[in-house]
């Protein structure tokens, strides 16, 4: 809520898709460890009993499986009666891996957002090798702010990012209008340039430079290599698209590495996050494995992961 040691009504918000619940401990501890002057922090999707030791807010409904759309919304509300005017979406899966540039996240990026009146800030940002879209950069003065304007712009995607909370709200009533209430349609119904949204939402929606917001500023030597592998990246995104889809685009994709990378901004994350359909992220093992500090996370994941599937082993969620 707002104060004046939270001018913005600032706070985290971690959605839970159920089977992954397992995750959850780790991303408070991840979140204690890496931002441990974040905003007051909350989970949704889990019942007290099943998260006793994390801040979760209440469900109405607790049979499984659980709507990912309309418990993310009872807790949007829940926050806004609270007086919360702002929030980081957070999914369970995506961890902070290391130390974040906290005075942007609790200061910067919500300023930004409310002097630009905006809706959505992506912290997945447009200097990744993924991102090729071209749309407006703002002034040198906005921290280099890309302008999500035009058709094709990443609008409200889920990767960590920072909401306007009734922004976030309409995106959420705007899914429940379908049969399928899962994330991935979350997406793909609202970053259409048609989305029956209100225009100061799509109008509002930006993506930082991961480059100067982080708390690691880049070398010059860094700089050029990231600009030469977006390059080649991009010429290669561009190619993919017409391999014909199957097998081959899969292995291609793959082979490419087009998902396995980590991402260095104000919260640094690995792109796809720590699971791939039902298991730890394949890509996610291959880039944990390559220092000691983090091998000692994906190993206590690891153990977790096979306690949740095998309840009788026992786990860790030291990181």
């Amino acid at each position: 809520m707002m104060s004046p040691e939270n001018p913005y009504g600032l706070c985290i918000l971690v959605p839970v898709y159920h089977p992954y619940s397992w995750i959850a401990p780790f991303m408070a501890e991840a979140l204690k460890t890496f931002w441990p002057n974040h905003p007051p922090l909350f989970f949704c999707g889990l019942t007290s009993a099943e998260a006793p030791h994390l801040p979760t807010l209440p469900l109405s409904e607790t049979a499984l499986p659980r709507d990912w759309t309309v418990f993310t919304l009872e807790a949007i509300s829940a926050l806004q009666s609270q007086g919360f005017s702002q929030c980081y979406l957070l999914l369970e899966e995506h961890l902070p891996l290391a130390p974040c540039q906290t005075t942007h996240l609790n200061s910067t990026l919500p300023a930004l957002l409310e002097k630009l009146q905006g809706a959505y800030i992506g912290l997945m940002g447009w200097d990744n090798r993924r991102y090729s879209t071209r749309a407006p950069l703002l002034p040198q003065v906005e921290h280099c702010l890309m302008h999500l304007s035009t058709p094709k712009a990443p609008r409200f995607h889920l990767h960590p990012s920072l909401w306007r909370i009734d922004a976030l709200a309409d995106a959420l009533r705007l899914t429940l209008q379908g049969k399928n209430h899962t994330p991935w349609r979350f997406e793909k119904v609202n970053e259409r340039h048609d989305a029956e949204l209100p225009a100061r939402w799509k109008n509002g929606c930006y993506q930082i430079s991961g480059a100067r917001l982080s708390l690691r500023k880049p070398s010059i030597a860094h700089k050029v290599s990231r600009w030469i592998e977006r390059f080649i990246f991009h010429k290669l995104m561009a190619v993919h698209q017409f391999v014909p889809a199957g097998s081959i685009s899969k292995k291609l994709w793959q082979w490419i590495g087009f998902d396995n990378f980590y991402y260095d901004g104000p919260y640094p994350m690995f792109f796809s996050g720590v699971m791939a359909k039902g298991e730890i992220n394949p890509f996610f093992i291959r880039y944990m494995q390559r220092n000691f500090q983090t091998r000692r996370l994906l190993e206590a994941l690891l153990v977790a992961k096979n306690q949740h599937s095998h309840p009788t082993s026992a786990s860790t969620t030291s990181i």
